[in-house]
């Protein structure tokens, strides 16, 4: 068998049983490459729980709400400034581009063509025909548009002047509601000087469009009423010909996309507030629970304090009670080599003449004397070897080296059973009590003697009453009133007896009881 089992082993230098194919191997080591190891995973997971915690950490979290307070003023005072920059730029190149094609428009069409015809000029929608010709004021007003509109690249500035009367060769668009509505308006009411209308959007571009009027002066009613393509010719001075209109599309406020970063901030300002806030809110709940806790803490200690105060009343009641009594009290630390003495009262030590600080710290063995009797220390030594109460008389020896009757009393107090830590002692001083038995059993063992004669006599004197009485019967002298007389001293020499044997009975039991209890404390004496 031992050998079949050294068989399986596999030699040191052995091919392993199976082989992996190289291109698993060559896969499985790629992946072991690719893959952080735990070790280099450990520390960035650290590190960034660390980093979490330094931020989520309320000083944290005050502090960059702090910060973010004091920089908003500068934050909002550098976006400002950059949008009103950017602004003023914007319309510096829209007023410098609006001024140089008016320049170049006026240069082109009105000075160079009055040059070229030396002065003498023809007023005509189609000036650019005709020499000399230069543009009527609704022409003018309608190639002014074209102006306004270049100088703005992304067409959000509208111009146009409309009519509802437009000459026959002119393209014209038709009227919209807003352009009717505004020429309506302009020619029922001669002191309204403008009609707009905002279209607001909350998504999208809104629109704002502006209408105000175009009145009729004496040389356009002279020039529109002779003019062949005027399709009106009763115009009046002070007639609406039309209106100039000016609609503004999605402003474009320029340098105002620098209220990303304003807004940027503003969000990061509340997310900072957010966590701030909640930050708080925990430390508030932890605070209201440490509150919580510390209430119910302190109405723990002061039940506790209540409790521990009756407890230290009863004690010190207690105390007084021990310390006042009659008899004396004495404690034994069991726990401690030898047991000795830790607490003795005032009685114990006028009975014994130990005062306290002479007694504490020892054995109260230090009580005994020659005449103490052996046996009942062993049997006091058994019951505090088993952790028993004891109860004796023996004679113990004062301070002074008399001799006194000692009634000891022992019980157990705490430890476990049959293991006490402490046992507390009563002393008794009944020196007094037996000496008073001796003497009673002194005075009552001399009265047997008498009483026992008495006894005698009271038998005799019953003997002799009866032959008395036999003696006068047989002589026929016994009257009536001498047998009565007779019969009751029968009756009470008899009680006589009687109650003379019951006392010395009572005499003889006194005296074994005495003898007992007597023995007991004498034959502690003895010991």
């Amino acid at each position: 068998m031992r050998g079949s089992i050294g068989s399986l082993r596999r030699q040191p230098n052995a091919p392993m049983p199976l082989d992996l194919p190289s291109g698993t191997e060559k896969r499985r080591s790629a992946a072991r490459q690719a893959s952080p190891s735990p070790r280099a995973r450990g520390p960035l997971i650290g590190g960034l729980q660390q980093l979490w915690r330094w931020l989520t950490a309320p000083q944290t979290v005050l502090g960059l709400l702090l910060v973010c307070l004091l920089s908003l003023p500068l934050a909002m005072a550098s976006t400002f400034a950059s949008a009103a920059a950017s602004q003023m730029e914007m319309q510096a190149d829209e007023i410098s581009t609006l001024a140089t094609s008016i320049r170049s428009y006026y240069a082109d069409n009105v000075i160079a063509r009055l040059q070229a015809a030396d002065g003498k000029a023809v007023f005509s929608e189609n000036y650019r025909q005709m020499h000399g010709g230069i543009p009527i004021p609704a022409t003018l007003s309608i190639e002014l548009g074209a102006l306004f509109d270049s100088a703005h690249n992304d067409g959000r500035i509208d111009y146009d002047f409309i009519s509802d009367y437009p000459f026959a060769k002119r393209a014209a668009r038709p009227l919209d509601s807003f352009e009717t509505d505004a020429i309506t308006a302009f020619r029922a009411d001669s002191k309204l000087n403008r009609f707009s209308r905002m279209n607001r959007r909350w998504f999208g571009k809104s629109s704002y469009r502006l209408a105000t009027p175009v009145y009729m002066r004496k040389a356009c009613v002279t020039c529109h009423n002779s003019h062949p393509d005027s399709p009106k010719r009763d115009w009046k001075v002070g007639d609406v010909r039309g209106i100039q209109e000016v609609s503004v599309k999605g402003l474009e406020v320029k340098g105002f996309d620098k209220f990303s970063y304003l807004l940027g901030y503003v969000g990061l300002l509340g997310l900072v507030s957010v966590g701030a806030a909640a930050s708080f809110q925990r430390q508030a709940a932890d605070l209201e629970r440490s509150n919580r806790r510390l209430k119910e803490s302190n109405e723990r200690e002061t039940s506790m304090s209540d409790r521990l105060r009756s407890q230290v009343s009863e004690l010190s009641l207690l105390g007084e009670v021990v310390e006042n009594a009659t008899f004396g009290v004495t404690i034994a630390d069991m726990r401690r080599e030898d047991a000795p003495l830790i607490y003795v009262n005032e009685a114990f030590s006028e009975i014994t003449g130990y005062p306290k600080e002479s007694a504490t710290g020892y054995n109260c063995r230090f009580l005994r004397g020659p005449e103490t009797d052996p046996a009942i220390v062993a049997e006091i030594r058994r019951a505090l070897r088993e952790g028993n109460p004891c109860n004796c008389v023996l004679l113990n020896y004062r301070m002074d080296g008399t001799t006194f009757w000692n009634r000891l009393t022992l019980y157990p107090v705490g430890g476990v059973p049959g293991r006490p830590d402490f046992y507390v002692g009563n002393q008794v001083d009944v020196t007094a009590l037996l000496e008073s038995e001796a003497r009673s059993h002194s005075a009552l063992a001399g009265m047997k003697d008498p009483l026992n004669e008495a006894m005698q006599a009271t038998r005799e004197a019953t003997a002799f009453s009866r032959q008395l009485f036999s003696k006068l019967s047989s002589r026929e002298l016994l009257t009536e009133d001498l047998r009565k007389f007779f019969e009751a001293e029968f009756a009470a020499l008899n009680k006589l007896e009687a109650h003379l044997g019951d006392t010395a009975n009572l005499l003889d039991g006194f005296d074994a009881n005495s003898e007992a209890i007597f023995s007991s404390g004498n034959s502690a004496s003895d010991s």
